[in-house]
């Protein structure tokens, strides 16, 4: 079962919102110390400490002047004597304190209830496809619940400055093949104490045919939109249905959604003509993203005239339709839109079709396993390809 993340922000908030209401009833700020001694749950004190320790490195680094030599040695090390002493001071007010709280609440029941889905996610969110020992130092140092985890990707990057994404997380599938996740129970019932939750409120419940909303993106069937020869109807593969006409500027068209459901409920007349241009609109010659998957490398082999489209595009957010938009994030993101919008400006920024092409392959299809959404993760690679067509 699938973690709820929206079901685990709320609760995150609720618990924030209670042990703040706690602690500043009595206090106008927090410092360090009463921050380690907060919860009683120690993981999410350390990650609220670990949030600060970021914002207090990035403070350091902010240094810089054309004016100064903040390189030149006596000066770092009077800096770093300045922020050593100012990292013991540390005073927050609620304002800023509660939202700080509210992720660590986050962190750590997903860290409890999905750890292969943490671990995995802070390697394959490292900027530009490299995990630096930085970052993996940081994690070994702020993570305590499966901390044999962190601090065994410490011990594989030992020496290196950093390493590509695919050799980290080939680490941990290395560590999860010798080591066992902790049992969460205790965490969970330590937090519980404080204020209590069901396990099962933080699964997305399994929808039914009774309950499926047919307007979700992420249930929405794949289609094609074409050209009718009659305007007063909406013609799909499966039936036809008649619809008023919508006005250009203003009224919306029918969502195939709604179609569906119209068609589900009916159902399909036996003698249903399809038009010759919903023939035409297929290709025969499209490679399915099973059979690109299959390649190791998405899109190998397969030339870019080949494709559907042969007009290059300059941007493929601007190239992808609001109805495709809605398909792409609900069959290749998992819902995940802040996922999708990500993707599409990495991809953007790409400087040939070669290294979108990688990313492509090595993050986004293993993530969200675009082998069970082989048609619209093709139509996507398509759009893509348009963008380097002339690279």
């Amino acid at each position: 079962m699938k973690l709820d993340f929206q079901a685990i922000e709320r609760y995150a908030k609720q618990y924030a919102a209670k042990v703040c209401d706690d602690f500043f009833n009595r206090n106008n700020t927090i410092s360090g110390q009463q921050i380690m001694k907060l919860s009683n749950v120690a993981q999410v004190n350390t990650f609220v400490i670990g949030d600060l320790y970021e914002t207090w490195k990035s403070d350091t680094e902010s240094f810089k002047s054309p004016y100064f030599d903040f390189e030149n040695e006596e000066v770092k090390a009077a800096l770093q004597a300045y922020m050593n002493t100012v990292s013991h001071h540390i005073s927050v007010s609620r304002e800023h304190f509660e939202p700080l709280l509210v992720d660590a609440v986050k962190n750590t029941i997903g860290l409890l209830l999905d750890p292969s889905k943490y671990f995995d996610d802070f390697v394959r969110e490292s900027p530009e496809f490299t995990l630096t020992k930085d970052r993996v130092i940081t994690l070994a140092k702020y993570t305590k619940i499966n901390g044999v985890f962190a601090k065994g990707l410490k011990d594989k990057i030992g020496e290196e400055k950093q390493v590509y994404v695919t050799t980290a997380l080939g680490w941990l599938n290395e560590l999860a093949n010798h080591h066992d996740f902790e049992n969460p129970d205790k965490y969970l019932e330590m937090l519980s104490a404080t204020l209590p939750f069901r396990r099962d409120d933080f699964y997305k419940k399994q929808a039914t045919v009774d309950t499926v909303n047919v307007a979700s993106p992420r249930l929405t069937q794949s289609f094609f939109d074409v050209e009718h020869e009659n305007d007063d109807e909406i013609i799909t593969s499966s039936k036809v249905v008649s619809a008023p006409i919508p006005d250009e500027d203003h009224d919306p068209l029918p969502t195939v959604a709604a179609i569906q459901a119209q068609i589900d409920k009916e159902g399909t007349p036996a003698d249903i003509r399809i038009p010759s241009k919903l023939n035409d609109t297929f290709s025969d010659e499209l490679p399915t993203v099973n059979d690109l998957l299959r390649k190791e490398v998405i899109g190998q082999g397969t030339a870019l005239s080949d494709l559907a489209f042969n007009r290059q595009i300059k941007s493929i957010a601007d190239a992808i339709s609001l109805n495709q938009k809605f398909i792409f994030t609900g069959k290749l993101f998992e819902g995940d839109v802040n996922a999708y919008t990500r993707a599409i400006e990495d991809l953007d920024k790409c400087s040939s079709y070669l290294e979108a092409k990688n990313i492509m392959n090595k993050v986004l299809a293993p993530k969200f396993n675009w082998v069970m959404a082989a048609e619209e993760a093709n139509d996507f690679l398509e759009i893509v390809s348009r963008k380097f067509q002339n690279h």
